[in-house]
Order: C-alpha cells, then structure tokens, then sequence
C-alpha cells in the first residue's frame, strides 16, 4: 500500500496579532498556502500571482492530518469562520479528506452543546476524532458519517487514524489508555496506522508545560507507524515517528528563527522490504510574514546624542541586511516586515532622557516595517534611595540579592553589580523576551571583567 498525506496543526485563524489587520491576514494567507501545497493547486490572492514555494515537495496529498489549534480562540467571528471554510473546501472539492481532532484554542465553552470544530463537522468539511473518555476508562468507536463523529476513520484501505482531542492535564491518562485499547485492536498485514493528538514532548520547548515524556508516548510504539502532533508551535521529528510540524505563521516573533516549519509530507510505502522503512518524512516551510528581532545594549553611548548615532548606524546596518535576506531569490517571506528592538544593558544616563518616541521613528525609518516595537530591559545606573522613604520591593529584591553575592568569594568584590545584573535578567524574562536576547545579556556580563559587571 501506497499513500501521501500532509501533517499540519497550529494554523490559528483570528489572530489579529499587534492588533494589526494584516496579521489577521497573514494567518489565513498561511492557512491557504499549506492547502495549496496539499491540492497542488497555486491559486491568485489579492491581485497577486500564485506563490510556488517548496519546489521539492509536491501535491496533491490523499489525506491531510490537522492536529488542532485550526483556531487561534473559542469565539470567533464570521471572517474568521469564512476563511476556515473557504480553505477546508477548497480540499473537499479535490476529494481530499481533512481528519483533525480539537486543541486547546478551540475548545467548546462547557455550556455550549458544539464548538466550531464540531460545526465543520457536520459541514462535512473535516472529520473530527475523539474518543470518549471516563475516568480510566476509553472507548473507540469509528467513524460515523451520519452522526458525524467518531474515534478512528480510513481515509483508504490500509489506513487507520486514531485522534485524541487536547486533554490537558490528563494527557498522559487518556495515552495511556489508548494504548492499552489499541493494543486489543486486530491489525491486518500491510497496516499503516497513524495516532494523532493535540500535545506536546517534554523538553521540545523548554518554556512550554505540559508535554509528555518520551516514555509516555512509547506506549504506543507497538501499535502505531506515525504519531502526528500538534500544540507546540517548535517543529521536531523523533525517531521518524513522533512528529510536530510547527505553526505556519508565526504567533510570537521569536518562532520566526524555526525553519522549516509549517507542515511535513509523508509518503507512505508498506510494500518495503522488511526492516527498511514504511514512510519518508519532508519538512516543508510555509510562506510566511518576514519577522526580526535584534537587540541593542546602551552600555556604550555616553550621551543620549550617542546612543542615537548608534542605533542610527545599527539599524540601518540590520536594515540593510535583511533587505538582502528577502531579495534572494529563494526567500519566500513577505514585506513590510515585523521588527522589533530590545534595549538591553546598563543605561549611563538619566533614565528620561531615553527618547523611546525618537527611536522607534528610527526604526520605522530604517525597516518602513508593517509593525516596529522598541522595548527596553535597561538598568540605569544608580538607584538612589532616600534614607525616610519606605524601601520598594524591587530595591529590598535588589539588596536581597546584593547579600547572597556577598557571601561568595567569587563575587563578593562585586556583589552590587551582579544584584543588579541578576535583577535585569528576571525583568527581561518576565517581559516575554525571546531566549536568544537573554542568552546574549548572560554572555555580555560574562565577558565583561570585574568592576564592570
């Protein structure tokens, strides 16, 4: 037995990311470029020519596998409803099954008979997997066409996809019980079965909770070919059998550095000699909005004027840069880009002569972005604290700090300066800014010698 199918998760339809309408379009621009890529059909959009991307993987697919998060909230609005379906249609009108199970995002209010997914459903749009679940206790039942619903579907001889909707914190139970379920089931020669779920594997992206251990998910080794995820926005493939493809347009600016990501193509061959492999596995990378985040330390400039002159001379050099990136003629992303700049460091001047106004004009003058965010982790230099003021948490934090310093011989010399270090690393982590950013401050401190921490 012979197949094709395309693996996707995470689209997240009506995120109006920055606020930002043509972010709203940007996620449903990627929507329609993983069904392009599955129908092999390269439609015109909005005056625009078909994009052909990824040359080297072709369509049509026979199936395609949607592991949640199709939606990026519960309540959507009806532009957002009407994308959906204009792409699931355009795949039921090429005979192209949709098989999908729910994520988190998109998760029916507790009061509400369906949620959306359930109503593409009965649209016949897409075939939605669950199983029922009681306790301990899973149960299987296939697909229903009439009813609408059931837990494993056979888009072709061969072929059985088993699908488990987003179940939280009570991931690894309904695993394992699917596995003790699945292991009961006759399985003929020449099978490919496929589990697909909305979860994750621990330690795939270090800030998000909730993944199961790669020994959970080895319950179900015995019974499955391909484990087909979504939830984390971070590609991988384990084994070339526990697979996430990754989110097709990016929901935060430091998913931008994940590539390929976006979908896999899996071509499947049962007919392999034994021990030789059942499927290849291609990692495609969608087209995507061009996002950038650079970060800029102020320990250097003297002067408000020469901080100015030199971001001036940095962004323009990035600037420069990435208009080069997207000009080649392999890049695939789209303009004006979304940027945003990190202030970093040690501020040797006052505080409110930081002109915040001023440098995000330079940075909108520098990239003409769709978006430019200027946000700043900066120290100033002195903390000065009036002996009859109540002290502030941050500063009782600080000194807090200063005295565990103090107590190792390596640091003591400098206890206050790497208080203050430690401080801004938490404020920068607490703001959300990307690992890589943090990881250069930690390394900035590192090569500084003592005194200059």
């Amino acid at each position: 037995m012979k197949t094709r199918f395309l693996h996707c998760a995470d689209i997240h339809l009506g995120y109006q990311q920055y606020g930002e309408k043509e972010r709203f379009n940007d996620f449903a621009a990627a929507f329609h470029a993983v069904i392009d890529k599955a129908t092999g059909i390269y439609p015109a959009r909005r005056g625009q020519p078909g994009l052909h991307f990824d040359p080297q993987i072709v369509g049509p697919v026979d199936f395609v596998l949607l592991a949640g998060d199709l939606f990026h909230k519960r309540a959507i609005d009806a532009l957002t409803l009407n994308q959906a379906i204009r792409g699931l249609r355009r795949l039921r009108d090429a005979g192209i099954p949709c098989i999908a199970v729910e994520g988190n995002h998109e998760r029916a209010y507790y009061d509400e008979a369906i949620g959306w997914m359930k109503f593409l459903a009965l649209q016949d749009l897409i075939i939605l997997l669950d199983a029922e679940i009681d306790g301990d206790t899973l149960t299987i039942q296939p697909w229903d066409p009439v009813r609408r619903q059931g837990s494993y579907y056979e888009p072709k001889p061969g072929v059985r996809i088993y699908g488990l909707r987003y179940c939280g914190a009570s991931t690894g139970t309904a695993v394992t019980a699917y596995a003790r379920v699945l292991a009961e089931q006759p399985v003929s020669d020449g099978a490919y079965t496929i589990f697909m779920a909305h979860a994750g594997v621990e330690g795939q992206m270090d800030d998000k909770a909730g993944g199961l251990a790669y020994r959970q998910w080895a319950t179900l080794r015995e019974q499955t070919d391909y484990i087909a995820l979504g939830h984390f926005h971070r590609p991988f493939i384990l084994d070339d059998w526990i697979c996430n493809p990754g989110s097709p347009e990016s929901c935060t600016i430091r998913e931008a550095d994940w590539t390929p990501r976006g979908y896999l193509i899996i071509e499947v061959d049962t007919e392999q000699p034994v021990g030789a492999p059942r499927h290849r596995i291609l990692s495609g990378n969608t087209p995507r909005r061009a996002m950038r985040h650079y970060t800029f330390r102020t320990d250097h400039a003297s002067s408000p004027d020469a901080l100015m002159a030199q971001l001036t001379e940095f962004l323009q050099r990035k600037a420069q840069e990435l208009s080069r990136e997207l000009k080649h003629p392999s890049a695939t992303e789209s303009t004006p880009p979304v940027v945003e700049l990190y202030l970093t460091g040690v501020l040797p001047f006052e505080r409110r002569s930081l002109e915040l106004k001023a440098i995000e004009l330079l940075v909108r003058e520098s990239f003409a972005p769709l978006i430019g965010v200027v946000k700043t982790q900066i120290q100033s230099t002195d903390y000065p604290i009036e002996r009859d003021t109540v002290v502030t948490r941050s500063e009782l934090e600080r000194r807090v700090l200063e005295g565990l310093f103090e107590r190792d011989t390596r640091y003591a010399r400098d206890s206050d300066k790497w208080a203050r270090a430690a401080v801004a690393l938490k404020q920068m982590a607490l703001a959300g800014t990307p690992a890589d950013t943090i990881l250069d401050e930690i390394n900035a401190h590192l090569r500084q010698p003592a005194q200059e921490v």
